[in-house]
């Protein structure tokens, strides 16, 4: 059997329950045509991996039933474990390591893909390579469906959150782009989103970025790390107007779920790892001053949700402990200098 075209790579901590209605939503999609399918209607891997999750022993019983059904159509779905949770962007690197196809699509398992999404991609590595897909643009970015339960936009703060992260995700640049312009059109123009999911890698392109990147414990900001070393080999990218992933968690998008303990707290002050890893390199690799104003701003944008999440979601003796925990991963200074910064703000209305 040939490699695959496309290796989706799904990541899998305390999600299984979802895995029926995304793993249904491959079984639903419209065969590939041309040369590269031949007789595989879907020329795809499945890999997911388990990243320690408390009910990951359960994944077997739930995978076993789509082994055939996949085969059928030219898939194979294969489990690898983690022995400990490592956090997303470790797991990523488990999956894209294995990736044995040409691209590679990252999906959440609580996300599903449109009936179509896998023959849209293909349309568009065939339209971004003339018809050849050996020519087809490092970095294939589609539209992206969002399905938000249980999110009450009648709320005016909720529904400008929502708004935001709508535009944040949904941009698109649609065309070619290739070399700095990529890099530009993200971060100075902001015409295309940094999510990975709903975008298709060169499998190589990400391998050679991992093999680059030290090993972190990440589960928050995670896109903008990968995607920003991605952005620095100067690929090619062409967005295409077909709708190819649905968005249906809505983590990321509501503050409403509280942190329910300090080792999780600590989890999602882990995303200063990323803002360090970057900062790092720009000493040692000169950037344009304009691409590292927009990094301070990212950087200051998620110090002030860990923050905010702090101030919301932990009182007495455990907010103490929380600050701590803070000011360890992202520096006391740093801490009272965007506190400071957040109350002129408030003060000014």
């Amino acid at each position: 059997m040939n490699n695959p075209l496309i290796s989706l790579s799904v990541p899998v901590y305390g999600t299984e329950s979802a895995l029926p209605a995304f793993l249904d939503s491959i079984l639903e999609q419209h065969p590939l045509s041309g040369s590269y399918a031949g007789q595989r209607a879907l020329p795809i891997e499945i890999l997911i991996v388990n990243d320690g999750s408390p009910d990951g022993s359960s994944l077997p019983k739930i995978l076993k039933p789509y082994k055939k059904p996949l085969k059928k159509l030219g898939a194979c779905l294969e489990l690898l474990e983690h022995g400990t949770n490592l956090g997303t962007f470790e797991a990523r690197r488990t999956l894209v390591n294995a990736a044995r196809g040409d691209y590679v699509f990252f999906i959440d398992p609580d996300d599903t893909m449109p009936s179509d999404s896998l023959l849209n991609f293909y349309d568009g590595l065939l339209a971004s390579g003339c018809g050849i897909l050996s020519n087809a643009a490092d970095i294939i970015h589609g539209k992206m469906r969002l399905s938000v339960p249980q999110f009450d936009t009648a709320d005016k703060k909720n529904a400008e959150r929502f708004d935001a992260f709508s535009k944040s995700v949904q941009s698109i640049h649609s065309g070619f782009l290739s070399g700095n312009e990529v890099l530009e059109n993200f971060l100075i123009k902001k015409e295309h989103s940094g999510f990975l999911c709903a975008k298709l890698f060169r499998t190589s392109l990400l391998q050679e970025v991992y093999a680059e990147l030290p090993n972190i414990f990440c589960i928050m900001s995670e896109d903008l790390l990968l995607y920003f070393f991605v952005l620095l080999k100067k690929p090619s990218y062409y967005g295409i107007d077909s709708f190819v992933y649905n968005y249906i968690n809505d983590t990321g998008i509501s503050s409403a779920s509280q942190v329910i303990n300090l080792d999780r707290w600590e989890k999602i002050c882990s995303s200063a790892s990323v803002f360090t890893i970057i900062f790092s390199y720009i000493q040692e690799h000169p950037l344009d001053e304009k691409y590292i104003d927009e990094l301070r701003i990212a950087c200051n944008n998620q110090l002030k949700k860990n923050i905010t999440k702090m101030n919301k979601d932990f009182t007495g003796s455990l907010r103490a402990e929380a600050y701590a925990i803070l000011c360890d991963y992202w520096g006391e200074d740093y801490v009272k200098q965007i506190e400071k910064s957040m109350k002129d703000e408030e003060a000014k209305g």
